[in-house]
């Protein structure tokens, strides 16, 4: 399966029809959505676990590196840059407030700007996306990926009385709130597709997989992918 194209996202209805056919592999979509472009990577030292995934050669940033024709990080943890740098040679991310001020970037312009598994983690909302805006032309490919409001897994906690929750995260995303919400910033959904997070036991996961490939409205976590809009 592969992102579904957003043809109809009807503003001011109550009821919004989430794509189907599109349970994607989230490493797998965004790498080939970065294949010979010039990307901005939001959140790239992925603390706390970039110490275990770079040793594995699994942070994302490293595979961006593998594929993109340029590629530029902003990550606010300055330890965890510190210690890529220092450890594993990657010394294209900038020490920022991705939310914040606007990070030194040169004045580069983007073919891609991911913002991966990060909106769920700040405050002013608002201000990450101008700056993703700041740094799109009108060809521009805004990527957001996060943690889905709607998922089954979370449902199912909540009917036990529990839930599994970052402690930094804020809020909850799902296919209409997303959209919705890129929408008032000046930002056209133009892609939309959902996938599920890895777990430690696989067999575990399977029935989730195989409902969430006929509705995806119930998988782990989204993704949309958008443009300036005009």
């Amino acid at each position: 399966m592969s992102l579904a194209l957003i043809n109809d996202f009807p503003e001011g209805a109550w009821e919004k029809r989430i794509p189907s056919g599109c349970l994607i592999d989230r490493d797998q979509e965004l790498l080939a959505l970065c294949r010979g472009q010039r990307v901005l990577h939001l959140g790239a030292a992925d603390s706390p676990f970039h110490k275990e995934k770079a040793e594995r050669g699994a942070l994302l940033h490293q595979k961006i590196d593998a594929v993109a024709s340029e590629n530029t990080g902003i990550d606010l943890d300055e330890s965890a840059v510190n210690w890529l740098r220092e450890n594993h040679n990657i010394g294209n991310i900038v020490v920022a407030d991705a939310s914040g001020t606007s990070p030194d970037i040169g004045g580069k312009e983007f073919d891609v700007v991911l913002c991966c598994d990060i909106i769920e983690h700040v405050s002013n909302i608002g201000s990450l996306l101008e700056l993703c805006k700041a740094s799109m032309s009108a060809s521009t490919k805004l990527v957001i990926t996060t943690i889905n409001a709607t998922g089954l897994k979370p449902a199912l906690r909540a009917m036990v009385g529990r839930e599994a929750v970052h402690h930094e995260h804020t809020c909850y995303f799902s296919y209409g709130t997303l959209c919705q919400l890129l929408m008032s910033h000046g930002l056209k959904p133009i892609m939309y597709g959902a996938f599920s997070y890895p777990t430690v036991n696989r067999l575990t996961s399977l029935p989730f997989d195989l409902i969430a490939r006929r509705s995806p409205g119930t998988a782990d976590g989204l993704m949309v992918v958008a443009t300036l809009d005009g």
